[in-house]
């Protein structure tokens, strides 16, 4: 019995973590994120930037902003969130994240520093594209 609910767990974690693979803008339109399957789990990688975004990587220190990985370390919280690694490109910094799906092409990415003191959120949109 404990195994079956076990088993019932794990292929509904991977059934929710499908939905959320794929290519995602943010609120701007000057980045888009790929989430797919690595070699640790699922990660989001930078697949294209405007150069406004690229600027701002830039002053924070990251020569390439394309080929950036900027969500890491997916750990399931419900059908539809995950707590994840942010990485800041603009701030060169890492913070602890949420990302939770709402329908099938919307993800609240919210990221915070100092123990929660400072958070923000953003609505990113599913891309058909890239």
């Amino acid at each position: 019995m404990i195994a079956a609910a076990l088993l019932i767990g794990a292929q509904a974690s991977v059934a929710s973590a499908a939905g959320i693979r794929g290519s995602w803008v943010n609120e701007r339109g000057t980045v888009v994120i790929r989430i797919a399957d690595c070699p640790s789990g699922l990660c989001g990688e930078v697949v294209w930037s405007a150069p406004a975004a690229q600027g701002d990587a830039a002053r924070g220190g990251i020569a390439e902003l394309d080929g950036t990985m900027v969500i890491s370390n997916f750990v399931p919280v419900s059908s539809q969130s995950w707590r994840v690694r942010l990485f800041l490109p603009d701030r060169n910094r890492t913070v602890r994240a949420t990302i939770r799906m709402h329908g099938n092409d919307e993800l609240v990415v919210r990221g915070c520093e100092l123990g929660g003191l400072i958070c923000k959120s953003q609505n990113w949109q599913r891309r058909s594209s890239q």
